[in-house]
Order: structure tokens, then C-alpha cells, then sequence
């Protein structure tokens, strides 16, 4: 309990540190040479960060006391081909944090939806100083943001439905013992700027935590909208310090309460009162094990020296380690790993393939040296892998099902054709270098490929795609669209994986999906984009020198390094309890009011069935007392105490209605469970992505 503040309740879920300690907190990081976040930054991440005392590097007391920065154990250093980022290691709220709006495993999605548009994403610059660690976003309206959101929010429904757990349930029984990372996203929509810290891994846990204490995705990014708290709807709080304390506060007064406890009585407004009570020791059971949990902040980013600063993919590269399943994870014991070599042996013992070439597949030699032309070592490589995984020539298709022990073709399942996708990744990773390189995010072809293997073109990358780019449809473009968009399949776009099943997300799109993306004459140019980045990871794994990879406004993402005009102001516990965020050339207010803003559908749907409970529970009320009064009205029959038949036919036609109006409940009820879901979202199907803005032919 605050000893400023000896009014709030104690209990499980803690408040924000006091302003005074957020101010150091804000000092400590413009102070930190590995803290290169503006005081803006600084201000929005001490709303995030609970204990702050034990963080900060401080000398003296009190008046006296000077903050030098963050203890030297709070802060860890990650290396990335990029550079050195920071991250600061706290405890965070389980009210805090956001999704990722432009989490990697989402963005080409986004950016090809005819439904979404792409917002402008740049990495923060400044004249002076170092390369800030935050992202910065631009929306024309709050109308795109919300739409935007959307999308997001259903694209993790869609993921939630490739998990074999209820990650939900599961973080209410057990808590969040995994450490989240996030990063600041400074949001510039019409006059309005702010921050927020989003995931850079773990929006699902965040989503969730989130759904636990009741609030909606959307709270995290555009703030809590005051209906959560008994205020007018429409208006947000986009400052956590606005709102959480008061939110906690209401969780923690709970706390102690069994639900079931909490009687409903009959009087309507004893009933609301008390159904309130009862939502809130709801809301604090199930959210007990996730009040406080670990947290990881980016708060610092140095790039390397002469190389282009480039914050978004060093975050890629970090979250990029920490999803990629396997068959990354292979050893020399590993299955696919040795079947992949008794591939390689049996195909060059049988001159079907040289000596280079079976150098490279074992991972002896670098796949670069396969072709002097960068893309065309690119295209050596990925056919080399299907002229053994997948070979079309009879003795070769005899030879690859002899060493992996298949049944005759007809017998073929999908487990076979799962086994060969893992010894094709598995080939390639070894190829270009190891297990660290995220290369081996793929489609694997389909299983009809693998009774007739897989026959190309034989064209040259620069042929294929100028086939590609034809203006006229023909078979011809067809095949080299389809090809092109096969060789791609490993390729990585400026760090980040390109296309394939890879993240918590479980994305589970068909091998047709993903390869649409060479349908369109934008698909054509990310698939060679694709290629030239892991040409150039494959240079550089082959320890050849490579220019700076140029960064192209590409359908993926859109990065800008326009100057950035950084607030200047000072770090004081002021800042804490004003109006937030700062309209575009306007001071903080301390208008109480908040910012008027829409709700997201899914807020609107949590409001509305929120309600739903109440209208029924005050319709079974209202019948129920009918009901007695009645009965009541029985026994009392008698001289001069009789209803007339208009009288009675008048209440009948009254309670006929009442009838009516419940059975068109009942219907629309009905509509409700068998309604599908629709949230301008994907649900993982091959018709619900579109990758690009132009129409295939």
C-alpha cells in the first residue's frame, strides 16, 4: 500500500511506481549511454515497468539523491547482424503492454490486403545522438488505425486455431512464466501523436493477459475507453497513469471475494450494483497468476559501424530466433539431418550429382560457389535440394525411395511427404551455413509431388523473371511465375523471413497460398527481392564482401528515414498526471476529459455482451414480478374487485407481446451461434489471402 496513498486497497495487483520514481526512471535512461530512447519514449515505458527502485543506478538520498543510469545487471546486450540492441529487465503489470501491429509473421499480409491499407512504418531518426530504438507509425485517421487493428486482432484468432492448448486458460492456471519483449511504437494519426509499447514477442500472451483483466487488444494501443470504468463512451484515456490505478484498484478492492459470494438481490439497482461486484472478483480470480509478470524492454540500439541503421530488422532478427521451429533445430543425430546425407551420398555415388554440388549439401563447402551470379547460386541451390528430395528422372525417383524406405506411390501419405519437407529444410539450412540462419522458413511441395518429383524450367533467374513479367498472359509466364515464386521460398526480405511456417502463430497456409504471390506484378517483384537478400546471406556465409543491402519501398514493409523533430522536455512528474498524448503543436492539458475516439469492433462487442447478461437478468426480473403480481391479484377476487374483459384483454395483448419480443430474442440468438466470423481478418483458408493489389490473370 502507498504510503502516499494510504486509500487504495492492497492486494495481488500492483500499482504504478510513484510519480517521483517514474521521473528518475526517465533521468536514469537519458543518463544510460546504452539508452537510446527520447524522454517521451522514456515517460510512456515508466507507465510499463513496475519496481522501478531496484533498476536505477543511484547515488545519495532523497534531495541529494543522483541517477546514473540502469544497474549494469538490469540491462542485457543482443547481438545481431545489425547491431547491438539493449534490453532493460523488469516486472511489468499484467494490464500493460500491446499487440504488435506490425509483428513480421503478419506484415505481408497486411500489406497485400485490398481490405487494410499499409501504414507508413520508419525507424525513428535524430540529427544527433544515437539511432533512437523505437519504431515510428503513420495513419491518416483513427479509422485506418482501427481497421488496422482489426485485421491484427483476427489474424491472432486465426493463428489461436492452430494450437493444441488454450493459451488463455493456460496463463489463468499457470501464469506467463516466459518473458515477454517489447518495443516502443511512437503512433503520428491526424494531429495526434503518442507511444506505446508493443510486442516485439508475445502479442498472443498479451492478448490474452489483456482478455483476463477484462480489457480489449485495442486498450493497449488506443488507450482504455472510459465506459470500462463508469464513464462516457467514445472518450479514452490514452495515458495508462489516467486509468490503471483506478483499474487496479477496483481488482485488488475484490480480490478477496468469491464470486458465487456475491448475492444478486431483487431490487433492480441493488441487482446492478452487486452483478458489478460480482464481474470484478470475476475478473480478479482469473486474473491472479498473470498481475505481475517479467518483461523485457528494447531500450537501446547502436548499430555497426558502417552499416545502415536499421532498428525494425534488428528486432526481426531477434523475434526471428525465437519462433522458427524446426527442422532448425538439427543435429548430426537428427533424423531428417541423416536421411538428408544418405540422400546426398547415395545421389553422388550414382553420378547424379558432383562433386561440388555434394560438398555444398553436406555443408563443406558454401553454397555461393555454385554460381558466380549471386541470384543464380540462389537457384543452383534450391534446384540442386529437389533434384534429390524430389527428383522427376525414373532411376533418381527408384533411388530417393529406396534410401528413405517408402511404400510404392499409391501408398504414399502425408507423413512421408512431411518427412521429405523436413530432409529438403534441413539440406538447405546446412547448405548456407547452419543452424542460426533463418532460411529454412519454406513452403515443401505438395504430395502429389513426390511420386512424380519436381520438373523446372532450366531458365535462368534474369529469364525467368523476365517471363514473369510479361505483359501478356501465357502458359509460359505461368510456369515462370510459379517457379520464380518457388525459388524465393527461402529468401528473407531485409532480415525477416519472407514466406513460410514459421512463429507461435502456427501458420498453417497451403504451399498453393503462399506461392499465389507470384500472381501479381507485385508478387513478381517481392519474390526476386526475396531472392537477392539470400543471395546476399549466402555471400556472406561464403565470407564474401557484400554492399549494403539498399532497402527498396517494397509491398512488405515501408521504411522511411525522414528527420524527426524530437520533443525536448523535461523529465518532472508533472508529465505523469496531465492529459496524454500531446496533440501535434500543443502542450500538455490537464484536461480530465480524455480523447475522443471510436471504439474497435471487438470493444463494441465486449460492451455489448457485457450488457447482455444485465438486459436478461432485468427481463427475468421483470416477468418474474409479473408473474407474483398475478398470482397476487387471485385470491382477491370478489364483489366489486373484478377485472373487466376489456381489462383482461388488454393486459393479455400485453403479455402476447411480451411473449413475441422474447421468441425474436430467441432468434437472433440463434443467428448469433451459427454466425460466422467476420473480421476483415484471415481464418487461415486459401481464399483469404491476397497478395497484392492486383488481380491475378
Amino acid at each position: 500500500m502507498s504510503p502516499r496513498r494510504s486509500d487504495r486497497p492492497s492486494g495481488p495487483f500492483r500499482y504504478l511506481d510513484e510519480p517521483e520514481w517514474r521521473a528518475r526512471f526517465v533521468q536514469a535512461g537519458l543518463a544510460d549511454p546504452r539508452c537510446t530512447l527520447d524522454e517521451r519514449a522514456l515517460e510512456r515505458v515508466a507507465t510499463e515497468i513496475i519496481d522501478i527502485k531496484p533498476l536505477l543506478d543511484t547515488h545519495g538520498r532523497g534531495n541529494n539523491m543522483v541517477v546514473t543510469g540502469f544497474k549494469k545487471l538490469a540491462v542485457k546486450p543482443i547481438e545481431t547482424e545489425y547491431g547491438t540492441l539493449f534490453q532493460l529487465l523488469g516486472h511489468q503489470s499484467g494490464l500493460a503492454g500491446a499487440i504488435n501491429q506490425f509483428n513480421i509473421r503478419f506484415a505481408h499480409d497486411v500489406a497485400a490486403s485490398t481490405e487494410v491499407s499499409t501504414p507508413k512504418v520508419k525507424p525513428a531518426t535524430a540529427e544527433d545522438g544515437p539511432q533512437p530504438a523505437l519504431m515510428e507509425a503513420e495513419f491518416t485517421s483513427e479509422q485506418e488505425l482501427l481497421k488496422h487493428l482489426t485485421f491484427i486482432e483476427g489474424r491472432l484468432t486465426a493463428a489461436e486455431k492452430a494450437r493444441k492448448y488454450d493459451l488463455k486458460e493456460d496463463l489463468a492456471v499457470s501464469g506467463q512464466s516466459e518473458r515477454a519483449t517489447y518495443h516502443v511504437v511512437r503512433y503520428h494519426v491526424g494531429d495526434e501523436v503518442w507511444d506505446t509499447v508493443s510486442a516485439t514477442a508475445g502479442s498472443n500472451r498479451t492478448r490474452h493477459r489483456h482478455a483476463l483483466f477484462g480489457i480489449q487488444a485495442a486498450a493497449g494501443l488506443l488507450g482504455l475507453n472510459q465506459s470500462a470504468l463508469g464513464g462516457p463512451t467514445g472518450q479514452r484515456w490514452r495515458n495508462p497513469a489516467d486509468w490503471r490505478d483506478r483499474y487496479t484498484t477496483l481488482l485488488n478492492k475484490y480480490a478477496e471475494f468469491d464470486p458465487e459470494d456475491i448475492e444478486i438481490p431483487d431490487d433492480p439497482d441493488a441487482a446492478a450494483e452487486a452483478q458489478e461486484a460480482r464481474q470484478w472478483a470475476q475478473l480478479a480470480a482469473a486474473a491472479r497468476q498473470v498481475a505481475v509478470t517479467n518483461v523485457a524492454i528494447m531500450i537501446g540500439f547502436i548499430p555497426k559501424a558502417a552499416t545502415r541503421p536499421d532498428f525494425d530488422a534488428a528486432l526481426a532478427s531477434t523475434n526471428l530466433r525465437t519462433h522458427l521451429r524446426g527442422p532448425l533445430d538439427f543435429t548430426d543425430t537428427n533424423q531428417a539431418m541423416a536421411a538428408a546425407r544418405k540422400l546426398a551420398d547415395h545421389a553422388y555415388s550414382d553420378n547424379a550429382i558432383t562433386e561440388l554440388q555434394h560438398s555444398v549439401l553436406t555443408g563443406t563447402t558454401p553454397a555461393a560457389e555454385l554460381h558466380a551470379d549471386p541470384r543464380e547460386a540462389v537457384a543452383e541451390l534450391v534446384r540442386l535440394v529437389d533434384e534429390v528430395v524430389y527428383p522427376s528422372e525414373r532411376k533418381a525417383l527408384r533411388r530417393t525411395t529406396k534410401v528413405l524406405v517408402e511404400p510404392s506411390p499409391s501408398l504414399l501419405r502425408d507423413k512421408h511427404a512431411k518427412a521429405r519437407g523436413e530432409i529438403r529444410s534441413a539440406l538447405l539450412t546446412a547448405a548456407v551455413g547452419g543452424v542460426d540462419l533463418p532460411a529454412a522458413a519454406m513452403d515443401n511441395p505438395h504430395r502429389t509431388a513426390v511420386p512424380k518429383g519436381i520438373i523446372t524450367t532450366g531458365l535462368s533467374v534474369e529469364q525467368l523473371i523476365a517471363a514473369a513479367t510479361d505483359s501478356n498472359p501465357s502458359t509460359a509466364r505461368a510456369a515462370a511465375r510459379g517457379e520464380l515464386g518457388h525459388l524465393a521460398v527461402p529468401g528473407l526480405v531485409n532480415g525477416k523471413v519472407f514466406l513460410g511456417p514459421y512463429g507461435s502463430t502456427g501458420d498453417r497456409r497451403l504451399t498453393s497460398t503462399k506461392l499465389a504471390a507470384a500472381d501479381t506484378e507485385d508478387g513478381v517483384l517481392l519474390l526476386t527481392e526475396a531472392i537477392d537478400a539470400f543471395a546476399r546471406v549466402m555471400q556472406l556465409r561464403a565470407g564474401r564482401p557484400v554492399s549494403a543491402q539498399s532497402v527498396p519501398d517494397g509491398r512488405l514493409r515501408r521504411v522511411d528515414n525522414g528527420d524527426f523533430d524530437a520533443t525536448s522536455k523535461s523529465a518532472d512528474s508533472e508529465w505523469f498526471t496531465g492529459h496524454w498524448p500531446v496533440s501535434s503543436g500543443s502542450d500538455d492539458s490537464n484536461d480530465e476529459a480524455g480523447t475522443p475516439s471510436g471504439p474497435s469492433p471487438s470493444e463494441q462487442w465486449a460492451e455489448q455482451v457485457k450488457k447482455t447478461q444485465g438486459l436478461v437478468d432485468v427481463a427475468i426480473h421483470g416477468v418474474t414480478n409479473v408473474v407474483k403480481h398475478f398470482k397476487a391479484m387471485g385470491p382477491l377476487v370478489g364483489p366489486d374487485r373484478e377485472m373487466t374483459s376489456g381489462e383482461r384483454q388488454g393486459w393479455q395483448d400485453q403479455l402476447d407481446a411480451m411473449e413475441d419480443l422474447v421468441g425474436e430474442a430467441g432468434r437472433y440468438l440463434r443467428k448469433l451461434r451459427n454466425s460466422t466470423v467476420d473480421t476483415e481478418a484471415t481464418d487461415g483458408s486459401a481464399d483469404d489471402f491476397v497478395y497484392g493489389t492486383g488481380e491475378s490473370e
